[in-house]
């Protein structure tokens, strides 16, 4: 990590406390609503899933409350599945995450309900 940044411990507290709070779901907002109002998302979209497997320390059953309640088990062990909408450019426009053994086509609402439908232009959806 750059020395710029500050103390490791320093950045993960503010990482967990901007994911907390939504600073992060209110920066893909933002950044979605401005390519919107240019014309710049395609509005095709897509929607796919990825587990990803979960900390060591979740495992162990960590005591600091670290560990995602998103976290599920499956022939893999303890998993996560990330359900990711993006647009025709691949850039994403909404995600929910589960437990890993969560079936695709369970959450597929739930992600399309996620999309934000506010629009600044014409045009779908």
């Amino acid at each position: 990590m750059p020395k710029r940044y500050g103390p490791w411990a320093t950045l993960h507290t503010r990482f967990r406390r901007w994911a907390a709070d939504g600073t992060f779901h209110r920066m893909l907002r933002a950044a979605q609503a401005k390519a919107d109002a240019a014309g710049d998302v395609a509005w095709l979209v897509s929607v796919d899933s990825t587990r990803r497997p979960g900390s060591p320390a979740c495992g162990r059953g960590s005591r600091r409350g670290l560990c995602d309640p998103a976290l599920g088990w499956s022939r893999g062990g303890l998993t996560s599945k990330i359900h990711l909408a993006c647009d025709g450019r691949g850039r994403p426009l909404a995600f929910v995450v589960t437990g890993g053994s969560t079936n695709d086509c369970t959450r597929f609402i739930a992600v399309m309900e996620a999309i934000p439908g506010a629009r600044l232009g014409p045009g779908r959806p």
